[in-house]
């Protein structure tokens, strides 16, 4: 994917820089990268989510936040979720993933679609995008949990920041840690997780999933309420909303705490001072 992907060429300073096939991009592990290269995963994508509450949540979130059409990047873009439901509303989008599959899907659905543009990049490395060119950047459905080096999502975090215009906003959904109790291991490595984090072994909240796509061994960062607040607001980001995401819409009415640790994830809207 190159350049010619997209009408958007004043957002960029120089071409991305070019991903070879033969070693591991930067922050990915061999497992997520057998993720991103299946042409099965990608083209199966969107059908084996139907049905999934997020789908929903996140791009409602997207609209009832970024509420005026603008220059929006989607990071770990997919096959384009985002782009084509803001699209038809006046929004230009970029897309950027590492996967060919995924974006190739992208390209099928969104046509001769002039407002969208896709780049095959990694997201830890847009140095080839301009200093403040973005009103929105979206990182939707835990892209961001797919970094297991905690210094890799803090650089991530801090391109962000430089590309989004003063008052842009960044949409952000990550998994719970919580949400870990619910799976296998349960609350036993939640516990030996939290023990992690208080002595500081590295890869804490990096959480084995279940096999998905016939891919076995992917790991997600999982993100407790504390930390992906700390980390936001590191990088120089004011927190607006998070929202804890529920698979019912009735947990809404919990109290505050219990949203905390029942949630499957949350949503945020940051915003650059």
């Amino acid at each position: 994917m190159s350049l010619e992907k997209t009408n958007d060429g004043e957002a960029f300073r120089k071409p991305p820089r070019l991903i070879s096939d033969w070693k591991l991009p930067k922050g990915v592990a061999r497992t997520q990268w057998e993720y991103i290269s299946s042409e099965s995963v990608a083209k199966n994508y969107d059908h084996s989510l139907n049905g999934t509450p997020l789908l929903s949540q996140d791009l409602d979130f997207f609209l009832t936040h970024c509420d005026k059409p603008g220059l929006t990047l989607d990071l770990g873009c997919g096959t384009g979720r985002l782009a084509r439901r803001i699209s038809p509303l006046g929004y230009r989008t970029i897309g950027i993933d590492l996967s060919d599959p995924m974006l190739d899907e992208f390209q099928k659905k969104a046509g001769n679609d002039p407002a969208s543009g896709i780049i095959r990049a990694n997201m830890l490395d847009l140095s080839f995008l301009k200093d403040q060119v973005f009103e929105y950047v979206a990182c939707l459905f835990s892209s961001f949990g797919m970094m297991l080096d905690s210094k890799d999502r803090l650089v991530m975090l801090q391109e962000v920041f430089r590309v989004l215009k003063p008052g842009g906003t960044l949409v952000l959904h990550v998994h719970n840690l919580w949400s870990a109790c619910r799976g296998q291991g349960g609350i036993i490595w939640v516990v030996a997780d939290l023990m992690k984090r208080l002595v500081g072994v590295p890869g804490f909240g990096n959480k084995l999933m279940p096999t998905h796509g016939a891919i076995h061994g992917l790991t997600l960062h999982l993100f407790s309420y504390r930390e992906i607040s700390k980390l936001l607001k590191l990088v120089g980001f004011q927190i607006e909303v998070i929202k804890p995401l529920f698979e019912m819409n009735q947990d809404d009415l919990a109290p505050k705490f219990f949203k905390s640790v029942k949630a499957h994830g949350f949503i945020i809207n940051a915003k650059r001072p």
